[in-house]
């Protein structure tokens, strides 16, 4: 059984070996024209954010509401429990084809979705979608 002392040298070394991954990492970021807040970084192997993808993080709300389940649901949100995250796509285009889906729960009255997204370049997107 290894010893107290062994177990924290070999945390020590594993997160130093870590952090210098993460610090050349950084530095080429840096190298290739990243400035915090103004310029986003570039992708570089091994870097914090080398698994991350840009999403659309879109609000989708029917005019008037569905009726899905017994239940009035004006916008995405109320799809779910208070305590859930809305759910998330990587493109605007697969927001507008779930408000498009859901149009099946319309009523009777004549059915709007409006899809706005926040793209990851900061941009505002907005569309109306009449629902056959």
């Amino acid at each position: 059984m290894p010893s107290p002392r062994s177990r924290a040298v070999y945390v020590a070394v594993l997160v130093a070996a870590l952090g210098a991954v993460q610090g050349v990492a950084l530095v080429l970021q840096f190298k290739g024209g990243f400035v915090p807040f103004v310029h986003a970084p570039t992708r570089v192997p091994y870097s914090w954010d080398m698994f991350s993808i840009k999403i659309d993080r879109c609000v989708v709300a029917w005019d008037p509401p569905l009726s899905i389940e017994g239940r009035r649901v004006a916008s995405w949100h109320d799809r779910m429990p208070d305590l859930e995250f809305d759910g998330v796509f990587n493109n605007g285009f697969y927001y507008a084809a779930a408000a498009q889906a859901a149009c099946a729960y319309r009523t009777d009255a004549p059915t709007a979705a409006t899809v706005t997204c926040f793209t990851g370049d900061g941009s505002v997107h907005a569309g109306r979608i009449d629902c056959p």
